[in-house]
């Protein structure tokens, strides 16, 4: 449980210190960031002192700094907001394919049993709105480093995206248990678990 929290708090740190580097120019930040990132996503393997983790976190480590020699750190930061919502985008997208079961309601299935109908609409369009959040954020993710200005693409991937993600998750949560009264919802808290515990890429 420590090193979940432990990797979670290394991620959540970096479009922090991304921001903070480029609205109060602070240039170091924007190669320790991306280190805390892979510390984080290789935590559990280097917390396990697993050789092979260590070697991949070393190597990666190894390039940012070559990066940052050759002053190319910002053209690595603006790869994330693009990966990681295009990754999502496919992950939720492909489950709204003829035949398949939309993401959202498999993962409601499997945690509270079988749905409405009704609940059944709802978790569809549902899956079909992140959808379209993430072509959004995909979207200014792109086009804003093309306009020169750091510090605006900053305000957008570090700070607007994770805001619009985080109103719309527990929006959405408020406006389901006001749409479905009947329907035997978790509290937050289980919600959450139920979210972290859920294996989306399956």
């Amino acid at each position: 449980m420590l090193n979940r929290v432990i990797a979670i708090a290394l991620i959540a740190a970096y479009p922090l210190l991304v921001h903070i580097a480029l609205v109060f120019a602070v240039p170091h930040l924007l190669s320790i960031a991306p280190m805390l990132f892979l510390a984080g996503v290789c935590w559990q393997g280097l917390a396990n002192r697993n050789k092979m983790a260590w070697l991949v976190f070393s190597l990666l480590c190894s390039a940012i700094l070559l990066l940052e020699y050759l002053g190319l750190t910002l053209y690595l930061l603006f790869l994330p907001p693009v990966v990681i919502p295009l990754l999502l985008l496919f992950i939720f997208g492909r489950t709204l394919h003829s035949g398949r079961e939309p993401l959202i309601t498999a993962i409601g299935e499997a945690a509270r049993g079988p749905l409405s109908q009704a609940m059944r609409s709802y978790t569809r369009r549902l899956t079909q709105l992140w959808c379209l959040v993430f072509v959004v954020m995909i979207g200014w993710s792109a086009i804003l480093p093309w306009l020169k200005q750091p510090e605006l693409w900053s305000w957008f991937t570090n700070i607007i995206n994770y805001g619009v993600v985080g109103v719309l998750f527990v929006g959405e949560f408020m406006l389901r248990k006001k749409l479905f009264p009947s329907h035997n919802h978790p509290g937050f808290f289980e919600y959450l678990r139920i979210i972290a515990h859920a294996n989306i890429r399956s």
